[in-house]
């Protein structure tokens, strides 16, 4: 028997596997620096992941530490899969000193609680945004202070005994449940 693995039955070399995709797609997503991590925008868990995977490239983070790992050597894309397979919890546990006084850059928008999670952990994070961005005002406290109004003018009316500002009120009040499902529509962009 022939245990050789060099070449094929036919004598041709073996055929070079074709590159890893997750690999390459994971290497471009994050960039490291020896003072800052640099990672896409994404949820809490993926920010933490790209965060990881970062620490990794240079060399700060242990995979075995990791409890999916279990103690094997892995490459970048295990390393990925037992980041996702891991809880948001253990991948806290392992990244809170690696990411303690450090600048983690953000391409884009973080979400509220992904930020969070990161400045507990101790990390600043500084978001980048780009330039043409549309950011939106949320109208839906004035709006709730609105109606509040109109319904505190309607019963102090009632109690003034003034039939005239009660019926102002109640129109008021009955224009703001008509004109509901337009209030979406009202979010402004920020000059």
């Amino acid at each position: 028997m022939d245990f050789d693995t060099t070449t094929n039955r036919n004598g041709r070399p073996p055929r070079s596997s074709p590159p890893d995709s997750s690999n390459a797609a994971t290497s471009q997503t994050a960039e490291t620096d020896s003072e800052h991590f640099r990672i896409p925008a994404g949820s809490r868990k993926a920010a933490l992941v790209h965060l990881g995977l970062a620490a990794y490239r240079a060399g700060l983070l242990d995979p075995k530490d990791l409890g999916e790992v279990r103690g094997r050597d892995v490459d970048e894309a295990g390393l990925q899969r037992a980041l996702y397979r891991s809880s948001v919890g253990e991948i806290e546990h392992v990244l809170g000193p690696i990411l303690k006084d450090r600048l983690v850059i953000v391409k884009g928008h973080l979400a509220g609680t992904g930020r969070t999670a990161l400045e507990r952990l101790g990390a600043e994070v500084e978001e980048l945004h780009l330039e043409d961005e549309k950011r939106y005002i949320d109208m839906t406290p004035a709006i709730f202070v609105f109606a509040a109004v109109a319904m505190a003018v309607r019963y102090i009316s009632l109690g003034l005994d003034d039939q005239d500002l009660y019926i102002l009120a109640g129109i008021a009040f009955a224009l703001m449940y008509g004109l509901r499902p337009f209030f979406s529509k009202m979010q402004r962009p920020r000059e």
